[in-house]
């Protein structure tokens, strides 16, 4: 798979995660309009508006609409004197982020069971995603060296993340459907 397929691949699967997300939220307004337990439909469409959002963006990275957006920060960054002490706050931000995500699919992951709360998962797979384009944007220069030595490890960690969101909506989606047989 060339590099360029990667990227179109991973905006397929994280616009398709934003579909699944946004049919899920109308469901489950449906479903709660009806009296059924549906309670969860505000966080899964925030949860499609993310994923939307993310593959407009990689999109939009994809066919050079943000060139030159990380040269025009730096020089901002510079002007402010943010600059040349970042590297503490490169660590501490990235730790940070790892945690957050950690939580967050800790959390998720215990939630499994409860059928409501099941897009704790989701949300903790959209950490997944949106954290490590976060680390990649806080540029610490180990993590630099290891993405150019392992340059696949994006596209995997997005189609993941897509693909375990999706996953959950399309779970609850089979759960709304049974309880409106019932």
């Amino acid at each position: 798979m060339s590099e360029d397929s990667g990227k179109y691949l991973c905006i397929a699967a994280l616009t398709a995660a934003g579909a699944l997300g946004a049919w899920t939220s109308w469901a489950c307004r449906r479903a709660r309009r009806h009296g059924a337990p549906g309670s969860d439909a505000i966080v899964w469409g925030a949860l499609a508006l993310v994923y939307f959002l993310f593959a407009l963006t990689k999109l939009a990275k994809v066919l050079g609409w943000l060139k030159g957006l990380g040269a025009w920060l730096r020089v901002l960054a510079r002007q402010q004197g943010l600059y040349e002490g970042r590297r503490p706050f490169q660590v501490a931000v990235t730790v940070t982020i790892v945690a957050i995500v950690g939580v967050l699919m800790a959390i998720g992951i215990a939630s499994m069971r409860d059928y409501i709360k099941r897009y704790r998962l989701a949300i903790g797979f959209t950490g997944l995603a949106v954290g490590y384009g976060m680390i990649r944007f806080v540029s610490l220069h180990e993590v630099d060296a290891w993405s150019a030595a392992v340059p696949w490890a994006r596209v995997v960690v997005e189609l993941t993340a897509a693909t375990g969101a999706s996953a959950v909506a399309v779970a609850r989606l089979r759960r709304l459907r049974v309880v409106a047989r019932l």
